[in-house]
This record gives structure tokens, sequence and C-alpha cells, in this order.
């Protein structure tokens, strides 16, 4: 025969209703332009931080090598997520005017 355990409920812990899914994105007021005018912002600060560095690394002005690699890796990650954002937006848009009314 099967024994089974009693479990007494966890009273200690939150309530789950009380907790807000959106807690950590807030709405801040910001429209969809403004946010994605500020991340076109942000990664052409990294692109010409990685500019800065290899032009840094070639007239010798670095010690080490690896904050242009670092750099450089940071400006190239940044580029790659932003194409691939950007081909899946258009995709997006092309199953969306694919649809039938």
């Amino acid at each position: 025969m099967i024994e089974l355990i009693p479990v007494k409920p966890i009273d200690h812990l939150p309530q789950l209703k009380n907790i807000e899914l959106g807690n950590k994105l807030k709405d801040d007021g910001k429209s969809f332009t403004a946010f994605l005018q500020d991340a076109l912002n942000t990664l052409e600060k990294i692109q010409e931080e990685g500019n800065a560095a290899s032009l840094a690394l070639i007239t010798g002005e670095v010690d080490n090598l690896h904050t242009p690699v670092i750099a450089l890796e940071k400006a190239n990650l940044s580029l790659s997520l932003a194409v691939t954002v950007r081909n899946k937006v258009i995709n997006a848009y092309q199953e969306i005017m694919r649809m039938q009314i």
C-alpha cells in the first residue's frame, strides 16, 4: 500500500497575486520610436568605441591586447544582435502582410 506524505501549505511565502510580472519592465512613458532611437544610439556608441580601440591598437597606444579585442568583439556582437532583430522584424512584417483578412 502506498503511504501518502502530508504536505503543509507554505504560509511564509509572499502571495503570488501581489507580485507583478512587469516590475522589471515598468512603462516610463517612452514610445517605441524613442526606444528604438536609444537602441540605435547605443549601438553607434559601441561601434565608435570599437573603432577607437582598434585605432589605439594600431598606433601602439595600448599596452595589452585584451582591451581592444574585447571592445571589437562587443561591437561585433552588438551589430550582429541589431541585424538579427532587424531581420526578425522584417520577417514578422512580411508574415503580417501575407495574412488574409
